[in-house]
């Protein structure tokens, strides 16, 4: 299991899965949402998510038709993401979690976008 907050420390939650493997998006969409080179993401089942506190401090954004951002509304931390049409699935936020994020393995996607730095 693992845990994560926001920076704020308002939105707290737990996942019940096992993570191998980090994929580092490096679409133009995940670079502008998260105002940096790429954006880290592993997608989970829904049912492995348990939000702890701060239910009254998520908002959403939808980003691209169909896909909604959700995030801490007082420290803007992006939490994970969802399409609608997608139920079973999110797609979370790993660098919220409280763990070291080497011990996983680390993927690379939308490379043809990626910024060359």
């Amino acid at each position: 299991m693992y845990k994560g907050e926001c920076l704020c420390g308002a939105v707290k939650y737990a996942i019940n899965a096992s993570i191998d493997t980090i994929e580092c998006c490096h679409c133009l969409t995940c670079r502008k949402a998260h105002a940096s080179a790429f954006a880290i993401g592993v997608t989970i089942k829904r049912a492995n998510f348990n939000l702890l506190a701060g239910n009254s401090h998520l908002a959403e954004f939808e980003s691209s038709k169909g896909k909604l951002r959700v995030f801490c509304n007082q420290c803007g931390s992006h939490i994970y993401a969802y399409r609608p049409t997608e139920p079973l699935t999110l797609r979370l936020r790993p660098a919220l979690l409280n763990t070291d994020l080497s011990q996983f393995q680390i993927k690379h996607i939308y490379t043809a976008t990626r910024l060359c730095l």
